[in-house]
């Protein structure tokens, strides 16, 4: 049996076959072309409060959809930080904890960059600016594991030879 999908398709692949293109395949038929002549931005949603002096005609269509979606974008967001931080504490825990005492809390780990040249950024901030897992590993993998105080006494020693 022939779909609509099938059906279509051959109707897309006759157009552009016989008549190069969509519009003059109308044209060849005598058919118009009814050109917008209005405004293509809804109304904005009675729920949705712009700050002064904004005007929703004016915002970009990223801009109406941040302020649509704004709730589930946010939860999405700290839903995703979380299940970053999560991974990332796994990962701590995986490697044995602090590399110079015996710490082995996340919340006292640190991931400490052995070459301050190579670092990108630190690791805490690329998770809570959403970075993906791949660039936060590739960063991780220039790090060792440090506890707190260690990686401050790291820090100090450096700069107090």
């Amino acid at each position: 049996m022939t779909t609509e999908a099938d059906c279509l398709e051959a109707l897309q692949e006759a157009t552009e076959r016989l008549c190069g293109g969509w519009n003059d395949a109308k044209e060849m038929a005598g058919l118009e072309t009814a050109y917008s002549r209005g405004s293509r931005v809804g109304s904005k949603p009675d729920e949705i409060d712009l700050p002064e002096g904004t005007s929703w005609k004016e915002l970009s269509v990223d801009q109406r959809w941040h302020y649509k979606n704004a709730d589930w974008n946010t939860e999405r967001s700290l839903e995703r930080r979380a299940s970053h931080r999560a991974w990332a504490n796994e990962l701590q825990r995986a490697n044995g904890g602090c590399a110079r005492c015996s710490e082995t809390n996340p919340v006292c780990l640190d991931f400490h960059h052995v070459d301050e040249e190579q670092k990108e950024m630190a690791v805490g901030k690329m998770i809570a600016f959403g970075y993906a897992k791949d660039r936060i590993r590739n960063e991780i993998e220039k790090c060792i594991v440090l506890c707190a105080n260690c990686h401050r006494k790291e820090h100090y020693n450096s700069l107090h030879p």
